[in-house]
């Protein structure tokens, strides 16, 4: 027999409609409704009650490999058919679509008339008969004032979009020992450094069979970047790309088909779609999925703590990674995009970060892919996010008028940030620190953001320079990564600095004296090795690839290189690096240099404004194009093939 003051499981209906603790218990008035004055009755719970509708509008066959909400909407017409004679009677479920709320309530402001009138009188029809949770009177108010010809329409045309899916095949699996490798793969890889999912959550679902199928697809893809060759092979696909594409598609057509009712899956899954850019006029970018992550994840309220009151510890841990996850990643392509972010930092009152966010999983390995324990890779997500937060707060874009002040003073604050790295975060080529490695090329990558848009630096390159010593610092990292064989593993931490260092290093070969010119052109040719080795993986590479190429070919015509000034790593990269040729001086060219010569192609610089509308590196590239005059016509025929 229970203790008198046993605390309850169930919420009273006043506590539930405010969406407040209940300190309910035995034969005692919870102190909100002794405070209100009013009885304190229990709520129906409807925990393990889920109905399961049959079948009638899709055939059996092609049913059995829908998921379970899909499945629901199919006999929608019959049950508009019984509730029309009805009508007279109290409402039932809403017949259109089945499948109501996921459970997962949106957030909605304090400011706002609804949230307001919430809080003053509760669920607003807790005295009726009806007993249904506010939810479900929010989700079918408009659909039970639909006529039957309307639910009729609206059934074909979600029967047609389901059909569309079975056609396309995104509820195909792959069979499942290619499944278990590449859930693996992007665990072993993806997963550590950006750890938005509940591991052993999403193992369990799937193992059960009740995984978010937007989710698993979106999985796939991350996975797709980072599996072996073999197992490319292994699961049907004739390349890499064609692997992600499949599963890129799949996703997006879920996610486009609205197919998934689970907002904090929509998050996750959007926030790994982000994986996906398939070239530089491709607007479904990772900007594109990203803005969809920040937007879902502000719309359930994960950007205010009090959120988080009412979740279970765990799901607290796992709200917390992904929220500061979606954050970090904003203010970091904001700033590498040159562009608002979608998440604003002053708004947000969530508790930092920190490690006991991290469930540590017994049973892995103890070194991960990186050489790293379970605690650096989390003292690395920790930090990254502390990073984001310190430029967050001290910096916004640049505008026309910008005097630099701000990004000194945002130097200053991250400069703080470095020195209060732990020992597990010091870079250290000496003892194979990769994620101290890791944390400082995302640090140098902020600095050299943050020189390049000073307007008293950003035309200062060369030697004896800030940006300059950036590049060596960064060098050094990259070095020790490829020395390492890590570069795979590490691409999408350490692509974005390849790609804003290679941009500096075609500047000083451009601008330099001869001695810049020589160390610069053996660092870009250094980058434009791991670019090549990584176009295979990140498609968005083999778009950036001709342009640098080009890029080389028409600056580094000046610099006579030797063969042994070509570090021994260099030499085997074999025929695309060969790519970059070397011809006679240009004497024009130091007055070019200097601006002092305007004559440059309008026809190049129309192109510019088309090509790289969205590339963070359109001022780097602006910079050498714009103060090129027309090509000589051997240059000028390799040069013009990427543009058109």
């Amino acid at each position: 027999m229970p203790r008198a003051n046993a605390r309850v499981k169930v919420a009273c209906r006043l506590c539930h409609d405010r969406r407040v603790k209940c300190d309910r218990n035995e034969g005692t008035a919870c102190s909100n409704c002794r405070a209100a004055g009013c009885n304190c009755e229990p709520i129906v719970s409807r925990r393990g009650r889920t109905r399961k509708l049959p079948i009638k509008s899709i055939n059996t066959e092609q049913t059995r490999r829908l998921p379970q909400s899909f499945q629901n909407v199919a006999s929608n017409t019959s049950r508009h058919d019984d509730a029309q004679g009805d009508r007279n009677e109290h409402p039932k479920e809403p017949f259109f679509p089945a499948l109501g709320p996921s459970g997962k309530t949106p957030y909605i402001g304090d400011s706002s008339n609804l949230n307001y009138l919430i809080q003053q009188f509760g669920n607003p029809f807790r005295v009726t008969t009806d007993t249904r949770p506010l939810e479900d009177h929010l989700h079918g108010a408009m659909l039970a004032r639909l006529g039957s010809s309307t639910a009729q329409h609206m059934e074909r045309l979600h029967t047609s979009a389901v059909q569309s899916l079975l056609n396309e095949g995104v509820f195909d699996l792959p069979p499942t020992e290619i499944s278990d490798s590449l859930v693996d793969v992007y665990f072993q890889y993806s997963f550590p450094s950006l750890p938005v999912l509940d591991r052993s959550a999403f193992l369990a679902a799937r193992e059960e069979g009740t995984v978010s199928r937007l989710l698993l697809n979106a999985v796939y893809l991350a996975a797709s970047i980072y599996c072996s060759d073999s197992l490319v092979a292994a699961a049907g696909f004739a390349s890499r790309y064609e692997a992600s594409l499949t599963f890129y598609r799949r996703t997006k057509s879920l996610y486009d088909a609205g197919y998934e009712a689970d907002s904090i899956a929509i998050i996750q899954a959007t926030f790994l779609a982000s994986h996906w850019w398939s070239g530089l006029l491709d607007h479904k970018d990772p900007w594109y999925w990203l803005g969809i992550s920040a937007g879902m994840a502000q719309a359930v309220g994960m950007h205010q703590a009090k959120s988080y009151g009412r979740l279970q510890p765990r799901d607290r841990k796992l709200w917390r990674r992904l929220w500061w996850m979606v954050y970090a990643m904003d203010i970091n392509l904001s700033m590498l995009l040159d562009r608002p972010p979608r998440v604003q930092g002053r708004l947000c009152d969530v508790a930092p970060l920190s490690e006991a966010d991290f469930d540590l999983v017994s049973g892995l390995l103890e070194r991960d892919c990186l050489g790293g324990t379970q605690r650096e890779q989390s003292l690395f997500v920790v930090y990254a996010v502390q990073l984001a937060q310190t430029v967050d707060g001290h910096y916004t874009i640049k505008l026309g008028n910008s005097n630099g002040l701000a990004q000194d003073r945002c130097l200053e604050e991250i400069s703080l940030w470095s020195s209060s790295l732990p020992p597990e975060l010091q870079f250290s080529s000496a003892n194979g620190n990769v994620w101290g490695t890791l944390i400082q090329i995302l640090y140098h990558e902020y600095r050299l953001l943050l020189h390049r848009s000073n307007p008293r630096f950003s035309q200062s390159t060369g030697p004896g320079t800030p940006t300059f010593q950036i590049c060596t610092h960064i060098a050094s990292m990259l070095e020790f990564l490829v020395t390492s064989d890590l570069i795979y593993a590490a691409a999408a931490t350490i692509l974005p600095a390849v790609l804003s260092t290679l941009s500096i290093h075609i500047v000083n070969i451009h601008k330099g004296d001869t001695g810049a010119r020589l160390i610069s052109e053996h660092r870009a040719r250094f980058c434009m090795l791991i670019l090549d080795k990584l176009q295979d993986r990140w498609p968005v590479v083999a778009s950036f690839y001709p342009i640098f190429d080009s890029l080389l070919k028409r600056c580094s015509i000046d610099v006579p290189i030797h063969h042994d000034t070509v570090g021994p790593e260099l030499q085997e990269a074999g025929s695309s690096m060969g790519k970059i040729s070397h011809g006679p001086c240009n004497n024009n060219n130091d007055s070019i240099l200097d601006g002092h010569n305007d004559s440059f192609n309008p026809i190049l610089q129309d192109n510019m404004n088309t090509t790289f509308p969205f590339s963070s590196f359109t001022n780097i590239f602006e910079d050498v194009f714009l103060s090129l005059p027309p090509l000589q016509s051997e240059l000028l025929h390799g040069g013009d093939a990427f543009l058109q």
